[in-house]
């Protein structure tokens, strides 16, 4: 089993430092042409070989760590405007349903009354109770509509 190891990271070994840069020119008759060693003549150019992908598809490069932060933040964002909204609309429909609550309170009592400002309480007249449904009535088509 050892020897086994042994010949196992001795040839991992041997094998990154068998790798050799590739050059290209370009010779004198125009062809391109691959070599180890560069010309001593002529320009040449550096290639870099990459390893060949993986039997099903290539793998994604992980993400940066700025990348993954600013995802996180914006997940977040999205999330609070999502609270905020249901928030809000749960705030809506609360209203309506009180708005809804006195208009039906104005319409089936023709006889109502109120406590003013210095403590007494006065009977409203017909057409104020009126003017108040309108009013009501208003309220609900312009803040109701999607409720």
């Amino acid at each position: 089993m050892r020897k086994l190891f042994t010949a196992l990271t001795l040839s991992l070994l041997s094998c990154a430092s068998l790798a050799q840069p590739i050059y290209q020119w370009t010779d004198e008759r125009g062809r391109v042409q691959y070599g180890q060693l560069p010309p001593a003549d002529s320009q040449y150019r550096s290639i870099d070989i990459k390893a060949a992908p993986p039997p099903g598809g290539q793998l994604r490069t992980p993400a940066a760590p700025i990348e993954a932060e600013q995802a996180e933040a914006e997940r977040q964002a999205v999330a609070e405007q999502r609270r905020t909204a249901r928030s809000e609309a749960e705030q809506r429909a609360a209203t309506c349903q009180t708005l809804r609550e006195q208009l039906q309170t104005l319409l089936d009592n023709p006889r109502l009354r109120r406590t003013n400002a210095a403590g007494e309480v006065e009977r409203i007249g017909e057409d104020e109770r009126q003017r108040l449904i309108s009013t009501t009535r208003e309220d609900i088509q312009g803040y109701c509509q999607g409720s």
